[in-house]
């Protein structure tokens, strides 16, 4: 059982170790600015994708977690916002490769 805000650990394979969901979103969101060019439909496309893989690795209690601290940082894990962002990011990454031809 972990604490309010926190989930299990994503990252270690220690019983027990447990991180506060919004370190782990901030993390996530870190990764996700490297090579993106500032393009913020690439970031976001990156930080959903990444905690879609997260969730599936998490209990049902931290899933609700991860999912509550991600809508409070402007991430909804829902299909619509889901096939949105993945538009987006597709729309971005076709403009980016006309603008080089």
């Amino acid at each position: 059982m972990t604490k309010p805000g926190f989930i299990q650990h994503p990252w270690t394979h220690q019983r027990g170790d447990s991180m506060r969901a919004a370190c782990v979103i901030e993390h996530i969101e870190n990764e996700a600015m490297r090579g993106c060019g500032l393009y913020y439909e690439i970031y976001h496309y990156r930080v959903i994708c990444r905690l879609l893989q997260l969730l599936q690795t998490l209990n049902a209690t931290d899933r609700i977690t991860l999912t509550e601290e991600a809508n409070l940082r402007g991430f909804t894990l829902n299909e619509t916002s889901i096939k949105e962002s993945r538009q987006c990011y597709s729309n971005i990454m076709r403009e980016i490769r006309e603008s080089h031809y």
